[in-house]
């Protein structure tokens, strides 16, 4: 597969993360966790509070203890998919400085959700093919070289996670659960351990691939070191701040980070909004794409990146299977419980959509008692999937998502490709965290 690229300093920033109503929360426990090193000493102190709030020991300020991201990553006192916690390293904050202090250093490139780019859309008004064109226009015109699109990722996840369907069925290994969803991932990890863990999907997200796949790619063409090349990501949900901070997604040829900082769609909205759009953005866009390939464009198969419908289709294709494959989603116990029935070639397939904790919590119950059916399940946190990902824009009435769906569907690509280069190894594992146990989150 080749690349889809926009070649592409920043002003009007944000300096701090502003964590709006995230429908992806899962539920605070009742006290961090987190261990603190504890000093043993002889020497006895008093430890006072001051006027001011803070506590001092013999007079002396007492060092502040700090959360980061990877402390939450490796702890299991909080169940939330954001975390609940200020990302300081994934902020607009730390783009800024970024892009401020080593410009001049690095080649800034970003890859983009199709899902973000609806979300844009609805929120000017304009039309999809237009708000990506703005987008774009933007990201180059505020220093970024080259500009992705996050369905590239996609095209070689589906591929191989049929591939990976077919192999689980043939050693009984089903059903295979869709791991593109960090917030569900994170909630696998932290509540249901080796039960879940096994059926995950061990192919990465479409986020991941385009990060492992970035950075070398636009540093060989620009004849500069992978710790040269500065990758931010502008994406659907918070949840993906928490997956690009992985220490699974660190290269451990380089030593760097595949992906070095993740905007949610408001956040991006904020930086590179588009009330004063130029006169003619086609104008505007032609003279920023210099060489270059458009347009970035959605897929079939659903807002969430068509994940059941499209390794179907590659199921198909890899069985000698005529294509497109009509595959139609019957409606269960509500609209965001989804199921399809296809038979390929003599075999029958049973793949389903689970979006939100109340779905995701009963097929987890199902599998856990050996009574799920299915072969394939696109598993999602949000309810309505990934345009309504709570790092979107903020709508004001729950009916405006079928309109972001309707500016999602509109470039939708209803072809499969017959063949997807994907050299590298885009799989990845995931880790059961151990539940630790706190008095304060005992039931008395």
């Amino acid at each position: 597969m080749t690349l889809v690229i926009h070649s592409g300093v920043m002003n009007n920033f944000s300096g701090a993360l502003r964590l709006t109503d995230l429908n992806d929360f899962i539920g605070p426990s009742q006290d961090c966790i987190k261990p603190v090193p504890v000093v043993k000493s002889n020497k006895r102190g008093i430890i006072k509070l001051e006027d001011d709030g803070s506590f001092t020991q013999n007079s002396l300020p007492l060092a502040k203890q700090t959360i980061t991201l990877s402390d939450c990553l490796a702890c299991s006192g909080c169940v939330t998919s954001a975390e609940t916690v200020l990302i300081e390293s994934q902020s607009k904050e730390s783009l800024r400085k970024a892009m401020e202090e080593t410009h001049a250093a690095h080649t800034f490139v970003a890859t983009i959700s199709p899902q973000s780019i609806s979300s844009f859309a609805y929120k000017c008004n304009l039309s999809f093919e237009v708000a990506c064109k703005t987008l774009i226009f933007r990201l180059r015109k505020s220093g970024f070289k080259y500009i992705f699109s996050s369905v590239e990722g996609s095209e070689i996840s589906h591929f191989l996670s049929a591939k990976e369907l077919l192999e689980r069925r043939k050693s009984g290994k089903t059903p295979v659960l869709a791991s593109a969803c960090p917030g569900w991932i994170c909630y696998a990890e932290k509540t249901q351990g080796e039960v879940v863990l096994p059926y995950l999907s061990s192919i990465r997200s479409p986020q991941s691939i385009m990060g492992a796949l970035v950075k070398p790619a636009v540093a060989k063409r620009e004849s500069v070191s992978v710790s040269n090349v500065y990758h931010i990501a502008v994406m659907p949900c918070f949840d993906k701040k928490l997956e690009a901070s992985r220490p699974d997604f660190i290269s451990e040829e380089h030593g760097v980070p595949e992906i070095d900082l993740v905007l949610s769609t408001a956040e991006a909205f904020d930086l590179w909004n588009t009330d004063d759009l130029p006169e003619n953005i086609n104008e505007s866009f032609d003279s920023v794409r210099t060489n270059l390939t458009y347009p970035i464009r959605t897929l079939s198969g659903g807002g969430s990146g068509g994940f059941a419908f499209r390794v179907l289709q590659h199921v198909a294709k890899h069985l000698n299977e005529p294509i497109p494959l009509t595959v139609t989603f019957n409606k269960l116990r509500n609209k965001d419980l989804t199921e399809a029935s296809v038979t390929i070639q003599g075999h029958e397939f049973n793949v389903a959509k689970a979006y939100g904790f109340r779905n995701i919590q009963n097929i987890i119950q199902k599998i856990k008692r050996g009574r799920c059916k299915y072969d394939y399940i696109e598993v999602m946190a949000c309810p309505g999937g990934c345009v309504n990902g709570g790092g979107q824009i903020k709508l004001e009435d729950a009916s405006e998502l079928e309109a972001i769906n309707e500016l999602y569907a509109s470039v939708a690509a209803n072809d499969t490709q017959t063949e997807v280069e994907c050299e590298g190894n885009f799989t990845t594992s995931y880790h059961a965290v151990e539940k630790a146990t706190s008095a304060l989150s005992s039931q008395w």
